[in-house]
């Protein structure tokens, strides 16, 4: 604790990161009963409003809807989606990549060109494929899609992780004792190989972020009356000229969401690293 505290003040953009995350998730929890509004909610007499008119802080998009209040509500969905993704690929590609290195040999194989063949495929792509096969467009069913696009990385830094301590003397005795398989891979090893594995988790937390973003300009993310932060940049890109506040303040809570994730797993990369 004494050195993560140490390495804090030594980092004012990892304390950025950090407090900038906190804050949208302070947002997601608590925002939506801080605004007067609802995010499916029209001011027909205003659209297209100018930050500040009539009680609407960040402006209206073209159907008179409340910009903060669907950010506030879309960063709940994206932070939601962006957390069960990580969880599930890093879950999935633990398994995954402990059993190809534990047993090795044709099993070892077979998963490694099994991967390879996904990682061919740009996630986007794979994800958009998913999505089509699969079909529907919620929390759930997004946060599984664009998990199975980012298992095989989280299964590679797995599975390099294990071989690094495959032959230790912990590992020798545990088999001596008579152990069994599982319990070797996920008693004895997995806690001397987290490390990576966090580190890759918040990587892969920060391009869950972008891609459910991606998705949603794309027009194929969460689906409407869900407040996609893509979504939102494409549909008000027809009214940038005439309210580029409509574009910029999603686009803007996107990047700082990913920067402030970036800078977050940076710090946990460098304590971790000295732990080890």
């Amino acid at each position: 604790m004494k050195y993560i505290l140490y390495q804090l003040k030594r980092s004012p953009l990892a304390i950025l990161g950090i407090a900038i995350l906190l804050f949208w998730i302070f947002l997601a929890i608590f925002g939506p009963s801080l605004t007067p509004f609802t995010h499916t909610e029209m001011d027909s007499l205003h659209q297209m409003a100018a930050p500040g008119v009539n009680n609407h802080v960040l402006g209206t998009d073209s159907l008179g809807r409340d910009l903060l209040t669907r950010i506030i509500v879309g960063s709940r969905s994206i932070l939601t989606v962006a957390l069960l993704t990580s969880i599930a690929s890093t879950f999935f590609g633990i398994i995954v990549g402990f059993s190809a290195g534990y047993f090795g040999g044709a099993i070892d194989r077979a998963v490694l060109r099994m991967l390879d063949i996904m990682m061919a495929i740009p996630p986007l792509v794979l994800a958009m494929v998913v999505l089509g096969v699969l079909g529907g467009s919620s929390i759930m069913s997004l946060s599984l899609i664009v998990s199975i696009a980012f298992i095989p990385a989280t299964a590679r830094v797995s599975r390099g992780s294990l071989l690094t301590c495959k032959s230790s003397e912990y590992v020798d005795a545990a088999r001596i004792r008579g152990e069994s398989h599982l319990y070797i891979m996920f008693v004895e090893i997995l806690p001397n190989t987290i490390g990576p594995i966090i580190v890759e988790a918040t990587a892969r937390f920060a391009y869950s972020i972008m891609m459910v973003a991606s998705l949603g300009f794309l027009g194929v993310g969460l689906q409407p009356p869900t407040p996609d932060w893509g979504m939102m940049v494409i549909e008000n890109r027809p009214i940038i000229t005439d309210a580029p506040w409509a574009v910029f303040y999603p686009a803007l809570a996107i990047a700082s969401l990913v920067i402030s994730i970036s800078l977050f797993s940076d710090f946990v990369s460098k304590v971790l690293i000295h732990e080890q």
